[in-house]
């Protein structure tokens, strides 16, 4: 049962057609060319029917053009071929991912990571099947164990900050966004995300200097939330001057936002300016009329001006709309006592 001299050497020169095939392929697939992919792949395929790799390329073309059904298929084989090759596995999570059954997703996720510890990529898709399955936890336990592993990488710290984040652990989030954009410091969502965590753990001054340096640079020079954000921070900070300009830039770039114009309101007052403070609490007011606390500042606003029944009647507008809110029902005593008013 031997094969012949020349089937072996027929079968060896198959096979080096098949590998210099599979390399234009490849190149077909990298530049996105799949239908001249599949045909390449289906020549080699002639040649060599049991590589694993050609299967495994065809999956991912097949993946590429939406064809789920028929690259799963292709993976099944490729497994079988060689199971110990971590890549079909991670593609079939990646198809029972957008098939929505993380569970599945989850399992092929594990089994390419055990295959390849040292692919970040496996592990991370780990994690964020146990986020879609609510086992935030886990995600997170997973990834801090791979933390010191994957020692150079600020995509892992990223992650296992955003998961302190939600978990409310925001001085840990701090330190692992801090280390997250030491190591790649062209990386500007890292930033952002620093600053939100330096803002959520009441570092307020480091919080405004990232977000400073951030505000300074395309396309963050033009996200109102941003130096919306800045504001509150230096309102935190006693710094209405520096507030009052943060909130203006932000309602010049939203300036559809109740909730913008109610901080500049609110540091406008701060600062004494209040013929604008009364302008930006109007527009607050135009947008959202029934935030009990802009109302509440108008109040403040009147009451500065010695306009008492003014004052009086925001005053029990916002104790209306918010009747839990004590600040307001004190703002009605005081303005009545300064009425001369008592009893009431």
């Amino acid at each position: 049962n031997q094969k012949s001299d020349k089937e072996l050497a027929t079968e060896r020169w198959n096979e080096t057609r098949a590998t210099i095939l599979y390399g234009v392929a490849q190149d077909q697939y990298k530049a996105h060319d799949f239908d001249k992919c599949k045909e390449t792949l289906a020549q080699a395929l002639r040649m060599m029917p049991l590589s694993p790799q050609l299967q495994t390329l065809g999956a991912k073309v097949d993946i590429e053009q939406g064809q789920l059904e028929l690259a799963e298929k292709e993976l099944e084989v490729a497994r079988r071929f060689d199971p110990k090759d971590p890549e079909p596995y991670y593609l079939s999570g990646v198809i029972y991912q957008r098939w929505q059954r993380p569970q599945l997703a989850l399992e092929f996720y594990r089994q390419a990571g055990e295959r390849a510890p040292a692919e970040l990529a496996y592990v991370l898709a780990q994690g964020e099947m146990l986020v879609a399955l609510n086992r935030s936890a886990e995600s997170l336990a997973l990834l801090q164990s791979k933390v010191a592993y994957f020692e150079n990488s600020a995509t892992i710290r990223d992650a296992v900050g955003q998961l302190l984040m939600q978990s409310g652990r925001y001085a840990e989030a701090v330190d692992m966004f801090r280390q997250a954009s030491v190591l790649s410091e062209d990386d500007q969502t890292v930033r952002e995300r620093l600053a939100m965590a330096f803002y959520y753990d009441k570092q307020y001054r480091d919080a405004a200097d990232t977000l400073t340096r951030l505000t300074q640079t395309e396309p963050y020079s033009k996200r109102a939330d941003l130096f919306e954000l800045l504001g509150q921070c230096q309102m935190q900070l006693n710094d209405a001057h520096r507030a009052r300009h943060s909130f203006e830039t932000a309602s010049e770039l939203n300036p559809y936002s109740a909730r913008t114009w109610q901080s500049f309101g609110r540091a406008l007052l701060q600062a004494g300016d209040l013929k604008r403070a009364d302008v930006a609490l109007r527009r607050s007011l135009g947008l959202d009329a029934a935030a009990s606390e802009t109302h509440l500042l108008f109040g403040y606003v009147r009451l500065k001006e010695g306009k008492l029944r003014e004052a009086l009647n925001s005053f029990e507008q916002a104790s209306h709309l918010d009747e839990q809110d004590t600040t307001s029902v004190c703002m009605i005593g005081y303005t009545y006592e300064k009425l001369g008013q008592t009893d009431k």
